[in-house]
């Protein structure tokens, strides 16, 4: 965690914390610090400026942009920082308070003047009980805890975002080769219906329509190529790049493709940032009901002092102590909310549990359907669409066919091509999802069936 990476970042004089699960605490009062300390500000993790522009982008270079220049990575990192100072601010004692009082002067008759005036110049210090101090620094010291988590979530998310970011830019860049391949076997197409209008073997009105096509794949290929050079804008914002800083994406989508079951996944769940919080969120708001309940405890207030008698010229000393009498306010709502909220967190945890475990059998739906609709194609629909376009092709050059037959042929045939790249990329964004929530590659999972890629059509 993060949070452990600040265990070295208190001054001298900062107290010395006792690990107890997820919760720190102190052993007593005692180990408090007698004087004020700050805990030094840490550089946020990362990189400054901007990312260099390369050649070809990977996604574990991808997502390590995303996670080094993110802002909002750095700002929850910086997030801990404060909140540590907040945790220093709760160790303080209260301040002394220096009192100067002037009494019997401005009145009648002896009073009148200063004469008979009794100055008193006093001391009084608050006196905590109930381990007030303690009690505050262990809540302060889960907030900061809990700002960790908040920025590990924050890595996750940036990760995840730049991932699925890249997924887009793959996906495009596959049915833009899908849809150049598709121009240059329409216009191969057409150049040999043009050969047989002039042998006088086919129709003019074939030719038409083959220039059509052509026309039309050409079209779709610069529609494509404008969506990926959009994708990779995108994606190159993510790490706050004002234009692409890369000319490529490198990698294959629906490449050793794993569905895992449920029950092997599930488990992992426990640390996902948004439930492993929730251990750390449980001790807070049990920290902060002891620190309620010791409110109730009322503080001592001792006071010393010099009083100078001017009657007589006199010199005495003065002390003092009071005490709240808990007539009316012993803290009794507070400690009754924060006894509720205390309980509350753990229908909250329940929840958030829940809600993880819904989107996990979900994503993982959507993981198995896009796997079993790549597997269909590669295995079955794709084959026999190429099947059929070569076959038509032949067949129209021997005379068998209908011109209409090869362009529908060509037509289903590409369509193929590009629903089998769009089902591998819903593949790999259910896939981020999926490792996104767990935390972990699904390759390394040995119960999972895997289904390789197999070539596509030409």
């Amino acid at each position: 965690m993060a949070l452990a990476l600040l265990g070295a970042s208190g001054c001298s004089n900062e107290p010395t914390l006792l690990t107890t699960g997820s919760a720190m605490v102190l052993a007593t009062d005692r180990d408090l610090p007698r004087r004020p300390w700050v805990p030094p500000a840490n550089a946020p993790p990362g990189k400054p400026g901007k990312p260099l522009a390369s050649r070809a982008l990977s996604l574990r270079e991808a997502v390590a942009r995303a996670v080094e220049y993110s802002p909002a990575v750095k700002a929850a990192y910086s997030e801990i920082d404060a909140r540590m100072a907040d945790a220093a601010q709760a160790s303080y004692k209260p301040n002394p308070q220096l009192s100067v009082e002037v009494e019997n002067f401005g009145g009648s008759q002896s009073k009148a003047a200063f004469d008979q005036a009794e100055t008193t110049v006093g001391l009084s210090q608050v006196i905590e009980l109930g381990d007030k101090r303690v009690k505050r620094l262990a809540a302060a010291r889960l907030e900061a805890s809990l700002a960790g988590w908040d920025y590990e979530m924050a890595r996750v998310l940036a990760a995840s975002r730049v991932a699925d970011a890249f997924v887009d830019v793959l996906a495009a860049k596959e049915r833009l080769a899908v849809l150049e391949d598709f121009a240059r076997i329409a216009e191969v197409v057409r150049s040999g219906v043009d050969e047989r209008v002039r042998g006088g073997k086919a129709s003019a009105i074939d030719l038409d329509r083959a220039v059509v096509g052509t026309a039309r794949a050409k079209a779709l290929a610069d529609s494509e190529r404008l969506k990926f050079e959009a994708a990779r804008a995108k994606l190159a914002a993510l790490w706050g790049a004002e234009k692409p800083d890369f000319q490529t994406a490198t990698g294959r989508l629906g490449q050793n493709r794993r569905v895992p079951t449920l029950f092997a996944v599930r488990a992992l769940l426990d640390g996902n940032p948004q439930l492993a919080r929730w251990s750390d969120e449980l001790n807070r708001r049990n920290a902060a009901l002891s620190l309620e309940r010791s409110k109730g405890v009322p503080d001592l207030t001792v006071g010393a002092g010099v009083r100078q008698l001017n009657d007589d010229n006199a010199t005495a000393l003065v002390a003092s102590v009071s005490v709240p009498l808990k007539v009316f306010d012993g803290n009794q709502g507070a400690i009754a909310a924060a006894e509720r909220r205390a309980a509350k967190a753990n229908f909250e945890a329940d929840a958030v549990r829940n809600e993880l475990v819904s989107s996990l059998v979900e994503t993982l739906g959507e993981l198995a359907a896009s796997n079993a609709q790549v597997t269909a194609f590669e295995s079955r629909v794709l084959p026999a669409a190429q099947s059929a376009f070569d076959r038509t092709r032949i067949g129209y050059d021997e005379g068998k066919f209908d011109f209409l037959n090869v362009l529908d042929t060509q037509r289903s045939l590409f369509e193929v091509r590009l629903d089998l790249v769009n089902a591998r990329a819903n593949y790999e964004k259910a896939r981020v999802k999926v490792e996104a929530l767990i935390g972990r590659d699904l390759t390394t999972f040995e119960n999972s069936a895997p289904s390789h890629s197999k070539p596509e059509g030409r």
